[in-house]
């Protein structure tokens, strides 16, 4: 069996490329169980960023409706406050109008009184 130092040779040689297959398999074994390892926390990772983007895209929409219901109180609000302006200048302007409208009828009154003391005179004048 063993004839010569060459036969321990290939017997040594044989052992070590057995060790190093046993080696090479643990090895990618590891870097096999490393790889799932890392997938794993990947797709954990993309699974949170994925629930991130979606509450920030629900706070968005939430924030767009408020402005979209803060713009129509202001339309509201807008029309109120203006609606109440308007009524009050109105109301103010009535008033001064019905005031200057007392003035006026005065005025004119005591112009056709005086006109009337005019045509009586002149009426007066004529019948003498």
């Amino acid at each position: 069996m063993l004839e010569n130092s060459k036969d321990i040779l290939y017997i040594v040689i044989s052992f070590c490329i057995i060790w190093l297959t046993a080696f090479l398999c643990y090895t990618f074994y590891y870097a096999a169980m490393i790889l799932k390892n890392v997938n794993t926390i990947v797709e954990e990772f993309r699974l949170r960023l994925q629930r991130i983007t979606d509450t920030i895209n629900s706070i968005q929409d939430k924030i767009e409706g408020i402005s979209s219901l803060l713009g129509m109180a202001k339309e509201t609000a807008g029309g109120m406050v203006k609606n109440f302006i308007t009524k009050k200048a109105r109301n103010f302007m009535d008033d001064k109008v019905d005031d200057f409208g007392d003035i006026a009828k005065d005025a004119v009154d005591r112009a056709m009184e005086v006109a009337q003391k005019k045509v009586k005179k002149v009426a007066k004048k004529m019948k003498k």
